[in-house]
């Protein structure tokens, strides 16, 4: 039996459980006889020949020569996920589809003002795409997760590899850590959830019960419970301990399950699907609350907001109609719809800020474009434009105003099928918004490859050194 301490203890306690043993078991995998990974390194984007052979830009485009990044580097392939560190906020993670994982750090330019992203590390040693890059909670590890069918474990610090975790036949879909330790859980296309111990690089436990791809997962009741969702269109509320299914709810959607949260309070989950819909699932009981329609396509993501003390809890949802959907966090009632992104493109996903802004969401779009919102109100605050094909991922963190005000800024790490990893920082005021027109001469750029222009004119923002203490969404 897995002997895992899931009642509230912080980090060194699991720590110190998992070093001393006790009543662990590490599981040996025979894989002579695994299916081998797919060579494919296809990440589930279509992408036309006129955007392979370059970019969507066209005479008429409106975006043409508008670029609000400050700082952007450079994969041979699309960048498919980004992570920024929650302890260190000058560093970010970034994997691609070629095969490599980038630590990066950013810095200020000396004249002129503005940043550049700096890189530290590669993260070398996967053979296929590297579609999930994040770190834990206390900033001390990098998971790499990919196609080739193994995660890696990494010192943040250093760069340095830990241990590659292996176990699945097949591509890693996801990966995310505990919220209180250093347990790793993982989704495959093997039909099974993996659970590793980081610091060590034990499996744990299996989670099979599934009968196709597990697509999408979360820690719920604050980790006490493993929800994953497949697309054999069920959802299974999972024992850590023992690996046995509390709960399977099949058929709960028409099509695949494609994204799942957990509510941060209650014993809730929400999911969204290629049906075009969203469920609320008791997961005691595993009985529906409530059906989240509207949706037109499929729902690609779905997350509650970040709220603390008396701050509203809000819940969304995003989908490839390009709509966003802001529903009430305990009454599941619709307060806003958020149509910026509609009939330009769809949305690939979204995070809420942390907590100090925890009404404020961005949105990564094909339309090229991210997005800031302020989901109490439903008004679009600023369109952060520079990306030239779609976003694909994105990661979030407050930064300190340079105006001398109380006026807080985000910083947006992007990644996209343009094979770039771009930085923005924006006010979340109205009207504060980027200019829209091409850096002027005499703007200060960063050299080619590690930098990006800011309008002339404006003012340069503060390198991101005075953070929130926070985690990114």
């Amino acid at each position: 039996m897995l002997n895992m301490a899931w009642d509230g203890e912080g980090p060194a306690e699991l720590d110190d459980e998992f070093r001393e043993g006790g009543d662990t078991v590490e599981i040996e995998i025979d894989s002579g006889d695994d299916e081998p990974p797919s060579d494919s390194d296809d990440d589930g984007q279509d992408v036309d020949q006129e955007a392979m052979e370059g970019g969507m830009e066209s005479e008429d485009d409106e975006f043409q020569g508008i670029n609000h990044s400050l700082a952007s580097v450079d994969h041979k392939e699309p960048v498919l996920s980004v992570a920024i560190s929650p302890v260190n906020r000058q560093a970010f993670v970034t994997g691609g589809q070629d095969d490599v994982a980038v630590l990066w750090a950013l810095e200020e330019v000396m004249f002129g003002g503005g940043l550049k992203a700096v890189e530290r590390c590669r993260l070398l040693g996967h053979t296929d795409s590297v579609n999930v890059v994040c770190f834990s909670n206390d900033g001390q590890y990098v998971a790499t997760g990919s196609y080739d069918a193994s995660i890696k474990i990494w010192t943040a610090a250093t760069g340095a590899l830990l241990h590659t975790l292996e176990g699945p036949a097949k591509e890693v879909e996801w990966v995310i850590w505990h919220p209180k330790g250093h347990a790793i859980l993982a989704g495959s296309a093997d039909t099974m959830a993996w659970m590793w111990w980081a610091p060590t690089g034990k499996l744990m436990q299996i989670f099979a019960g599934h009968a196709q791809s597990v697509t999408s997962g979360c820690w719920a009741m604050g980790g006490k419970l493993i929800c994953t969702g497949s697309e054999d269109r069920s959802v299974i509320v999972w024992n850590p301990r023992a690996g046995t299914p509390q709960q399977h709810i099949k058929n709960l959607h028409e099509s695949n399950v494609i994204t799942i949260c957990s509510h941060p309070e209650s014993p809730i989950i929400v999911t969204g699907s290629e049906d075009a819909q969203g469920k609320v699932v008791q997961i005691e009981t595993g009985r529906v609350l409530a059906t989240l329609a509207g949706h037109q396509e499929s729902v690609e993501h779905v997350a509650f907001s970040n709220a603390t003390g008396g701050s509203i809890l809000l819940l969304a949802s995003a989908g490839m109609d390009g709509r966003v959907q802001i529903f009430d966090g305990k009454t599941f009632d619709t307060r806003c719809v958020l149509k910026d992104h509609v009939e330009k493109g769809g949305i690939t996903v979204f995070k809420w800020l942390p907590s100090a802004m925890s009404a404020f969401l961005c949105t990564a779009s094909i339309d090229r474009t991210c997005r800031l919102f302020n989901a109490l109100t439903g008004q679009c605050v600023n369109t952060l434009r520079g990306h030239i094909d779609t976003v694909l991922c994105l990661d979030v963190m407050l930064v300190d105003a340079t105006d001398g005000t109380a006026n807080q800024q985000v910083c947006v790490v992007t990644g996209s099928d343009d094979k770039t990893c771009k930085v923005f920082v924006s006010p979340l005021i109205p009207g504060a918004a980027p200019s829209e027109s091409a850096p002027a001469a005499g703007a200060s750029v960063a050299p080619a490859g590690t930098g990006g222009g800011y309008n002339a004119g404006a003012a340069p923002p503060a390198v991101p050194t005075s953070m929130s203490n926070d985690s990114p969404a």
